[in-house]
């Protein structure tokens, strides 16, 4: 039996705890940020391509378009691990420590989440053309921006991305009332499946009724909740089972999730039957590509380092990008404006994100640790 600690209460754990951390999931951290890079950097329309004589023009802007589905991958991310980790604390002290699980998510998230709202607010004061309205810092203080998008559209700042944050602190809100309330692994299932219904109709009544219609479904929380139902049953049926794969199956999957994709971006549009089958195709993607590197050993240092920033990375790509447009004298007309831009911003971000880690988010991760029942990733 083992004993911890916690805000003064003494937690005793009815079986030893090794610490929870598998390097290759921070691989693919990198791979999410990445494809919203991808996302915000290419060209979606298939005749800019075309116009320019470049092959393959259809599934570069398929490609173009599906890097949005990154924040599927983050979601599901998220709610495997969190899922994962509070089964165990559960399995090990009998209960949920709600003060210590909400304590952990504030000392991860808000120190950056905050710092970007300060960023965005600061841009306007010097740039016209950012705009980052006071309804939106107040609802973005609140958890909630993703809420005002999905109402009223995005606010035109380089730190719109920050809606998904606000949709992840959501779900850490609710889902660990949720786990110390339900009793065993089926009512769990059950709780994901009830989340991808609520998914499906929520969609369907915001295609009816929304003013704009994509960003008021691809932000909004209720209409999103397909991404963080399927990691909640990732997490359920691989703690009994957990995977075993060969590399031709890791491939397979890999490239079925990949393809997924792509369909997926090819035919994304505001329809009701993408709104039937198009988003869960983006679930179901990201869960392939997820199961094709899960327990897999696989990761090299440097892609354990990416992923281990990647929270940075994904918060500031668009200020990277928005700094090298400005030195580059605006938007890139020709190609080589446009590796500038490209390379010069993901390089920026890069160097933005490793300083934030070092010297903003590792002090209070370092906190964190003190507050955690099941280790995890080490800092």
């Amino acid at each position: 039996m083992t004993q911890v600690s916690v805000q003064g209460v003494e937690c005793r754990a009815t079986t030893p705890q090794r610490r929870f951390y598998h390097p290759e999931l921070d691989c693919l951290r990198f791979f999410a940020f990445f494809a919203v890079f991808i996302f915000h950097t290419l060209p979606q329309q298939a005749d800019y391509y075309s116009a320019r004589n470049i092959p393959f023009a259809t599934l570069i802007a398929s490609a173009a378009r599906a890097g949005s589905f990154g924040v599927d991958l983050f979601f599901l991310l998220s709610a495997y691990l969190i899922t994962e980790l509070l089964l165990r604390e559960k399995e090990a002290y009998g209960h949920v420590h709600l003060g210590s699980f909400y304590l952990r998510r504030i000392l991860r998230i808000w120190p950056l989440y905050f710092l970007g709202i300060v960023i965005g607010v600061s841009l306007t004061l010097v740039d016209a053309d950012q705009h980052f309205p006071a309804k939106y810092v107040v609802a973005f203080m609140l958890l909630s921006g993703n809420w005002l998008q999905s109402l009223i559209g995005a606010p035109g700042s380089v730190m719109n991305s920050l809606w998904s944050v606000s949709f992840e602190e959501q779900f850490y809100l609710v889902w660990p009332t949720v786990i110390s309330k339900v009793r065993s692994a089926q009512s769990l299932l059950l709780v994901s499946f009830g989340l991808f219904g609520i998914a499906e109709v929520g969609r369907l009544i915001l295609l009816r009724y929304a003013r704009h219609s994509e960003v008021a479904i691809f932000t909004n929380t209720v209409a999103r909740l397909d991404p963080l139902a399927l990691g909640i049953v990732i997490a359920v049926l691989a703690r009994s089972r957990p995977p075993s794969l060969t590399w031709i199956a890791r491939s397979v999957l890999l490239a079925m999730g990949i393809t997924t994709w792509l369909i997926a971006g090819h035919y994304f549009s505001m329809t009701r039957i993408f709104m039937l089958l198009g988003y869960p195709a983006m679930a179901i993607g990201a869960g392939l590509i997820f199961l094709s590197v899960l327990e897999s050993g696989v990761a090299p240092f440097w892609l354990r380092y990416l992923g281990k920033i990647s929270y940075g990375l994904y918060v500031y790509h668009l200020l990277g990008l928005y700094i090298v447009e400005k030195a580059i004298g605006g938007y890139a007309k020709n190609f080589n404006k446009f590796l500038i831009f490209w390379w010069g911003g993901l390089a920026l971000t890069l160097v933005m994100a490793a300083l934030s880690y070092r010297f903003i988010e590792s002090p209070f991760l370092r906190l964190k640790e003190r507050y955690a029942l099941v280790k995890s990733r080490p800092v």
